[in-house]
């Protein structure tokens, strides 16, 4: 390689590195906006974990803890050295934590217990260099203290004198019990339930974030406003809430006394503006509302539309074309009409698989109304395809119930995004602050 070669490799290398951060933190909030739009499997599946917990901590009894301390006997004397041998603590420890000891301390309880459950309920540590700590477990306070005391004397037993075990404890000489267990920690239903619980909820949360995980890896609907203008290379117009209509009396209700928020209000007036409409002036426009079948949050763009225009004088008409069940109007119905018509809205709802568009009136504008998370980017294709088969223009996008992640605007061309430029962000709330 070329110094010069290698000068340019520097040179890119930051940028580079650059790029994988970018990524790795767009994924990260890709996945949280995953997790964050199926809450309810995550929330349901952690209920289940939670429930699931409780459930086995009720199966498994919550233990008591006591132990008891044993003073290790002085270590023999050898012939010909001044000074005692040293005591080897750990293997002390070992035969303290041997089969036959515990096997013989699990005949010396009550109830009896074999070698294997003495083993799980039976800890053996050194405390000092000459005491040996063994911490015994139990479901009752009775039972913790008499297995770690059982466990202590046998041992006693094991290293003072010669009988066999198990037996008779016989006669202890040498090492002697320095604490005896008298009381027991631990155990108590409630905060065993409560510990089980919570494991079972984070395991639970675990769970439903991987399932909401795949389930977004496989869901090819398009949610953000920068998906849904790359589609089909069409910029996002605006973004409204939906208005919630479930029967006749609700559309009408919307016709007549629909009153937008603040934000939908200038998001719906920004659409106007693209129309060429204004209030002060006499310009006439027409406006053809495309949106998809089962797509029910969108539907309602094109009477919202032109309820707000009426309100703010613009004297408009609003022919529902087709999906007529819907929304309570027959086709053809003309609604909120004026005496002299600024602006005639055409609402159209196409098939998804097949949308046709060959005997829809021809109109001065052409927009399409989708909801975040409603239509994938082969839906959107079709229907440009079927626009541009009829030499319709469709001039924007409006995304209704955006979704509350999506920072994006969709009016970015793809070539400045994929340059990896700063893109310009919808600032709300916590993100102005931290601007300023």
């Amino acid at each position: 390689m070329t110094a010069s070669a290698r000068r340019s490799f520097v040179r890119r290398a930051p940028a580079v590195e650059e790029g994988r951060v970018s990524t790795q933190e767009l994924d990260v909030k890709k996945a949280f906006r995953a997790i964050l739009r199926h809450r309810r499997i995550v929330g349901a599946v952690a209920a289940v974990g939670l429930l699931g917990g409780i459930g086995a901590g009720l199966l498994i009894p919550p233990l008591y803890s006591a132990s008891s301390l044993v003073l290790l006997p002085p270590p023999p004397k050898v012939e010909g050295q001044a000074a005692p041998s040293e005591q080897n603590i750990d293997t002390q420890v070992f035969i303290a934590n041997s089969e036959p000891v515990l096997k013989s301390a699990g005949q010396n309880v009550s109830p009896v217990l074999s070698v294997e459950d003495v083993k799980k309920r039976i800890k053996v540590q050194s405390a000092t260099e000459d005491v040996i700590q063994i911490r015994g477990q139990g479901v009752s306070q009775h039972q913790a203290t008499s297995l770690a005391n059982a466990v202590a004397d046998v041992y006693l037993v094991f290293v003072t004198t010669e009988q066999k075990l198990p037996g008779d404890l016989g006669k202890k000489t040498g090492a002697r019990v320095l604490e005896r267990a008298t009381t027991a920690s631990g155990g108590g239903l409630a905060p065993h339930l409560a510990i089980y619980g919570l494991l079972g909820l984070v395991g639970g949360a675990l769970l439903g974030a991987v399932a909401a995980l795949v389930i977004a890896r496989s869901d090819r609907r398009l949610r953000l406003r920068d998906e849904i203008a790359d589609a089909i290379g069409i910029p996002v117009l605006a973004s409204v809430s939906s208005y919630r209509a479930k029967g006749v009396s609700d559309w009408s209700n919307l016709l007549d006394r629909y009153t937008p928020p603040a934000v939908d209000a200038w998001s719906l007036r920004k659409t106007l503006h693209h129309l060429g409409l204004d209030p002060k002036e006499n310009a006439s426009t027409s406006l053809t509302v495309l949106s998809f079948t089962e797509d029910e949050a969108a539907l309602p763009f094109g009477p919202q539309l032109a309820a707000y225009a009426t309100s703010i004088g613009i004297a408009t008409s609003l022919v529902v074309g087709n999906h007529h069940e819907a929304t309570g109007v027959v086709p053809g119905t003309i609604v909120g009409s004026g005496n002299r018509v600024q602006l005639d809205i055409l609402v159209v709802v196409v098939d998804r698989e097949e949308p046709q568009l060959n005997d829809v009136l021809g109109t001065t504008t052409t927009v399409v109304a989708v909801a975040a998370g409603a239509v994938t980017a082969e839906e959107l294709a079709r229907l440009a395809v079927a626009a541009d088969d009829t030499d319709r223009t469709i001039d924007g996008i409006v995304v209704m119930d955006p979704d509350p992640s999506d920072r994006t605007i969709g009016r970015v061309p793809r070539s400045l995004r994929r340059s990896g430029s700063a893109l310009p962000t919808l600032l709300t709330g916590a993100a102005k602050r931290r601007a300023r």
